[in-house]
């Protein structure tokens, strides 16, 4: 079955990845599992024989028929895009937490970690394969290339790491870049934010130019007086760039930026 570029295919075609992807979910007999993209069922075929309540989401209405052919009631398959459907309904329907484990297509990469940042409540663990580049800036620390507005969202929420590197040579068709399998586990004590709307717009902000320094790209948010009187409460120096920002300081500053707001 030749792979559809715009739903952008590539088959995984190593059985051996497959199953270490499965092992990374530590998959308990029983427990509820989403899969998106089954594709021609290589990664299903190792979560189900770990026991798990598979729902798989493929797109592709030529692969439904083989799907359920090969899986039968093992497989509650929904040929659906994983990106239109009710998550809050589809939710409701499962346990407390489940796992995500899946080869996504690379092309909705972004919208789905946007979807796992809005109802990371509701998963105990994800298991992803991405392109290479985007896992390393999931996993970037501080004040490297990779560090930006992504890492920041989704370590505020994660524990984030990558389990295994993918060569592109291990999908039919070969794609044009290398994959990593990262492993998206709830912080156990993740920080608490007196103001995530500020939060995040604060970081929105510190990545907006990172050729710029913090100091010009707060500019756009906060008044030349207000930007003064956040380095003097914070005694931070606002002429570094936003990536050389730890998430404690970018708390700190916008802690500031509340009381500073809210002050009589």
């Amino acid at each position: 079955m030749k792979a559809l570029k715009e739903l952008g295919q590539n088959f995984l075609i190593d059985p051996s990845i497959a199953s270490a992807i499965a092992d990374a979910g530590e998959i308990i007999p029983g427990e509820s599992v989403w899969e998106i993209g089954p594709g021609k069922g290589i990664l299903t075929t190792q979560i189900i024989q770990r026991g798990a309540r598979l729902m798989a989401f493929e797109l592709d209405r030529r692969l439904e028929d083989p799907l359920k052919t090969l899986f039968g009631d093992q497989l509650n398959l929904l040929r659906a895009d994983v990106l239109r459907v009710d998550w809050n309904e589809l939710l409701a329907q499962e346990p407390e937490h489940i796992k995500l484990i899946a080869n996504i297509p690379y092309q909705i990469t972004s919208p789905l970690l946007s979807r796992l940042e809005t109802h990371h409540t509701s998963f105990s663990r994800i298991v992803l394969m991405l392109q290479k580049e985007v896992a390393e800036r999931l996993t970037a620390s501080v004040g490297t290339k990779a560090y930006g507005l992504m890492t920041l969202r989704l370590q505020l929420l994660f524990e984030i790491r990558i389990a295994l590197q993918v060569p592109r040579e291990m999908f039919d068709p070969v794609p044009g870049v290398d994959s990593a399998v990262i492993v998206m586990s709830p912080r156990i004590d993740p920080p608490r934010l007196q103001n995530p709307a500020v939060f995040h717009q604060l970081i929105h902000h510190a990545f907006m130019h990172r050729r710029k320094t913090f100091r010009n790209n707060l500019m756009q948010m906060l008044s030349k007086l207000e930007i003064a009187a956040l380095e003097k409460h914070s005694k931070l120096d606002l002429t570094r760039r936003g990536e050389t920002f730890s998430e404690a300081e970018f708390i700190r500053l916008c802690d500031i930026i509340d009381a500073l707001r809210h002050r009589p």
